[in-house]
């Protein structure tokens, strides 16, 4: 029988387990890091530039007698004293409790590393989401200009090499520094999303651990509905084409949903057909995945969903359903920056810098439809009857036929109240005034009425008075 389901959902794969694709990549990754010593890796976002190294090249480098560091990062606050670059790399590799941690230097950290380098071993020093040092503090260049100082001595001497990763639209914040690394870091390797045969491998090879195959033409069909992309024609219209990628993000997502659904519909399953691929409504599965990771954001910031939700609609939505760019965040001060590096932790949004200035959108076109649904469900769920309508007429150009009327209106909250949003308290304003409204031509028809009615009394008497006379 089947054990757990054996594809990741959106995280990274981590160093005990199996990266079910790109073996040759990394192959190819680890050699041009054994060959030139310093290596730039750089990819878009959400490529699975931390999976590869954990899963896959990292392992290559042990077995081809190196000792790799477990991927470091630059993203923690800064210490008391010392450069907190250098300090967030020595909390990662060497514990946070280090007597002595604020003056250390790269170079003295990568000496204190266990265990000790035997000979003719080499320590190859991973560092990840190095764009990190361009965005945290782009005002604080002096101590990101120490931190590049500090690495490119612990790199001059020969003996220690590097792995870094970046998101490819940071890579020219990095040019600055580059005069600071041996090389100027001229050895680079570029990870792209999936083509189409490693994504059948990462569809495929995870069920297939479980004793589990695709029938014939099952798994190509997955992979087929997952390659599409929006493009936007001149004349106003748009169209679903079939891609040369999938993105690993959307594809863990979607298969292990399948596996949940194949699993619900029998147990003690070894095929997975046609029918279950059909099943899967890829939207409804990011829909899921995006409300999961909405409710993490709430218990773990204490941040209100429905603005964050309303922040996706307003802000990064357009009425026709296209991708929409912002500066702004779903809520303001720290907690807003806290925010959005969540939600592109979980690739739900991705960062352009432009010009000093960040631009935040949907990682896909996908999630359109999948925010959308998912708020809209939400909301049912969650608010008044009345709250559901304002929002519908808020999306609809605010038109008069979504305005409340007669018994939704008398169990409406007044404008008054305490507690409505701007739109919920425009939206009663609204409703009110052309209930009001309504109620005047309404008194107006019935005074009309009486007076024609008056009138026609008045010329049957006259009539009548006239031939009785």
């Amino acid at each position: 029988m089947p054990a757990e389901n054996p594809y990741v959902g959106p995280r990274a794969f981590r160093r005990d387990e199996h990266l079910p694709n790109r073996q040759h990549v990394a192959r190819e990754l680890a050699d041009l890091v054994i060959a030139e010593r310093i290596v730039l890796l750089h990819a878009p976002s959400g490529a699975g530039k931390t999976s590869l190294i954990q899963a896959a090249v990292a392992r290559m480098l042990r077995s081809d007698g190196f000792l790799p560091t477990t991927p470091a990062r630059v993203d923690k606050p800064a210490p008391a004293r010392g450069n907190r670059y250098v300090h967030s790399i020595g909390v990662d590799l060497l514990g946070a409790e280090t007597p002595g941690l604020d003056d250390l230097t790269v170079g003295e950290i990568v000496e204190r590393l266990e265990p000790p380098l035997l000979e003719g071993t080499a320590r190859v020093l991973v560092i990840d989401q190095l764009e990190e040092i361009l965005t945290l503090d782009p005002t604080d260049r002096d101590a990101t200009e120490e931190f590049f100082r500090q690495l490119g001595a612990a790199l001059s001497d020969g003996t220690l090499f590097a792995l870094l990763a970046v998101r490819e639209d940071y890579m020219g914040g990095l040019d600055r520094y580059l005069r600071f690394l041996p090389g100027r870091l001229r050895a680079r390797f570029r990870l792209d999303f999936l083509d189409h045969d490693e994504a059948l491998a990462a569809v495929r090879r995870p069920a297939a651990e479980q004793r589990v195959s695709f029938v014939d033409g099952a798994a190509e069909k997955l992979v087929d509905r997952l390659a599409r992309a929006r493009v936007d024609r001149p004349d106003g219209s748009d169209h679903w084409l079939r891609s040369p990628y999938v993105e690993p993000f959307q594809l863990q997502v979607v298969c292990r949903t399948l596996w949940r659904i194949t699993a619900a519909q029998c147990e003690n399953f070894d095929e997975i057909g046609m029918g279950d691929v059909e099943r899967v409504d890829i939207d409804r599965a990011l829909s899921r995945y995006y409300g999961n990771a909405l409710a993490e954001l709430e218990r773990e910031l204490g941040v209100d969903q429905r603005a964050v939700r309303e922040w996706f609609e307003d802000e990064l939505i357009t009425a026709r359903r296209f991708r929409a760019q912002t500066t702004d965040p779903p809520v303001p001060g720290e907690l807003g920056v806290r925010v959005l590096d969540a939600l592109e932790d979980a690739y739900l949004i991705r960062a352009d810098t432009r010009a000093g200035t960040t631009w935040y959108e949907l990682a896909h076109d996908r999630l359109i439809t999948a925010v959308i649904d998912a708020n809209q469900a939400w909301r049912h769920a969650t608010l008044e009857p009345w709250q559901v309508a304002a929002y519908d007429w808020h999306r609809n150009h605010r038109q008069s036929a979504f305005l409340l009327t007669g018994d939704a209106l008398r169990l409406a909250p007044r404008p008054a109240a305490t507690g409505l949003a701007d739109v919920e308290r425009e939206f009663l304003l609204r409703s009110f005034d052309e209930a009001g409204l309504a109620s005047a031509r309404g008194a107006t028809s019935r005074l009309a009425l009486l007076a024609a009615a008056e009138a026609v009394v008045i010329v049957v008497l006259t009539v009548l008075l006239v031939v009785l006379t």
